[in-house]
C-alpha cells in the first residue's frame, strides 16, 4: 500500500509544477490516477480542492507541511511501511523521507559499540598513624 502514497507523490510533484498543461503530462497525471485506489484518491483530491498538497514528507519524526513532530509509533510504522499513514494534525498522507528510510536500514545493522572506558585508578596514600599517648 506504500507503493499508492508514492504514485500520490509523483502524482503530486506533476500537479505542483508549471508543466501541467502540456498533453504530455496530463496523460502522464491520468496514468498515475488511475494506479491508486479510489478511496485514497478521493482524500488526495478534497485536500487538492482546497490548494494544499496531499502528501507530506517526514524528515527526522517531523511532517514537512504542518511542522509537527509524530509520535515515536507513528514514526516506526512508517519507517516499516506496512500500511498508509495519515498526519494527525494536517491531515496528509505520510511518506517517509528517502533518506530516512535508507540511513534506518543501513545503519542499523552496522552498529559498533563504543570501546570500552578505561577504569581511573586511584593513587593510595598512606595513613598517619594515629598518636601514642606516652
Amino acid at each position: 500500500m506504500k507503493n499508492a502514497i508514492e504514485i500520490l507523490y509523483c502524482l503530486q510533484q506533476l500537479e505542483l509544477g508549471g508543466e501541467s498543461k502540456s498533453p504530455q503530462i496530463a496523460e502522464e497525471i491520468s496514468k498515475l490516477r488511475k494506479q491508486v485506489p479510489s478511496p485514497i484518491m478521493g482524500h488526495y483530491d478534497r485536500l487538492r480542492a482546497r490548494d494544499k498538497k496531499g502528501v507530506a514528507i517526514v524528515r527526522n519524526s517531523v511532517c514537512t507541511e504542518c511542522h509537527m513532530k509524530l509520535a515515536s509509533g507513528i514514526n516506526a510504522e512508517l519507517i516499516r511501511a506496512e500500511d498508509i499513514l495519515i498526519c494527525d494534525s494536517c491531515g496528509r498522507y505520510l511518506l517517509a523521507a528517502r533518506e530516512t528510510a535508507a540511513t534506518t536500514a543501513e545503519t542499523a545493522p552496522n552498529l559498533e559499540k563504543p570501546a570500552p572506558k578505561k577504569k581511573a585508578v586511584r593513587k593510595r596514600t598512606k595513613k598517619s598513624e594515629p598518636p601514642t599517648a606516652s
